[in-house]
């Protein structure tokens, strides 16, 4: 079992330090994890999907310790199911959600609360998303990027996934306006996590292809399952990488930038956020257990 808990770190951190702040306690509403976290720097706000609550939380960016939600969207008119990824958009004041279980991509008010109906709702076979992971908005370009799998055939990291561009206003059953995605792509198994800044995608890719040996429930092994999975790949894996697009790419377009190799330590790249004004990229790693400061100016 895992601690659910949001811990801040001071940018500069390095090593085995402790948080500044961090968020934890029944109060908070926090459950075994928060597998999208965003943060809005228009209103100091601090939002993460809740999967196994099929809720999204929010909380202010200075708090710690044993602290309520400011905010929880929960229930039956969300039309909630897993949420996964969460992006907001200060310009046009909208929360934008991507549930990994129905591959929708759920719009509402950026200060929803409660059990409140979405705006729009991306859904159907048109899309091409099975389970969407993670998204960002470009509300300079009304473009809303998100990161799925073409099927859904339980947890883990799934063959077919892309990176898929829909006009921010679309609504219903509509085909993206582009795709990325094919084998010069280098994303075997998918990209797991995303970023969008300055007309630029910034996706960590782990290639993993990770099966747990449990059926959906967790009662009774898998069909064909003969053992524990595999132990984690070394560090510095070849598969694992944060690959850079132009957000105008379209097909089995190859990364602009990479971050990979040996040297960079990661395992199975996950959460991955920017700050472009330093020239940083942060990556946590499910894999190893930690988190990854690169300088990499040249990628923005």
């Amino acid at each position: 079992m895992t601690d659910p808990r949001i811990g801040a770190f001071a940018r500069l951190a390095s090593g085995n330090v402790e948080p500044v702040r961090t968020i934890y306690g029944n109060i908070s509403k926090l459950t075994r994890v928060a597998h999208g976290i965003t943060y809005d720097p228009g209103r100091d706000e601090i939002i993460g999907s809740e999967p196994l609550a099929a809720a999204v939380v929010t909380f202010r960016g200075g708090v710690g310790g044993q602290v309520p939600p400011l905010r929880v969207l929960q229930g039956s008119k969300t039309m909630l199911h897993a949420p996964q990824g969460v992006a907001v958009d200060d310009v046009h004041h909208e929360l934008i959600v991507g549930d990994n279980i129905t591959g929708n991509i759920l719009t509402y008010p950026w200060d929803a609360n409660g059990n409140v109906a979405p705006l729009r709702m991306i859904s159907g076979p048109r899309t091409g998303m099975a389970g969407v992971m993670d998204l960002g908005v470009d509300p300079q370009r009304n473009l809303i990027v998100a990161v799925a799998r073409h099927k859904h055939e339980g947890w883990g990291v799934q063959p077919g996934g892309g990176i898929f561009i829909f006009n921010r206003t679309a609504t219903g059953n509509v085909a993206p306006l582009r795709t990325i995605m094919g084998p010069h792509t280098g994303m075997r198994g998918g990209p797991l996590q995303v970023q969008v800044w300055n007309g630029k995608i910034f996706a960590t890719v782990s290639n993993d292809n990770y099966q747990p040996p449990y059926d959906r429930g967790g009662f009774a092994p898998k069909p064909g399952c003969t053992g524990p999975p595999l132990p984690p790949l070394t560090m510095g894996s070849a598969d694992a990488f944060i690959g850079i697009w132009n957000i105008t790419d379209n097909g089995d377009q190859p990364p602009r930038f990479v971050i990979h190799g040996p040297a960079t330590k990661m395992v199975a790249p996950a959460g991955i956020a920017l700050n472009p004004k330093s020239g940083e990229v942060y990556v946590t790693d499910g894999g190893v257990g930690a988190a990854f400061t690169f300088l990499v100016p040249q990628a923005f």
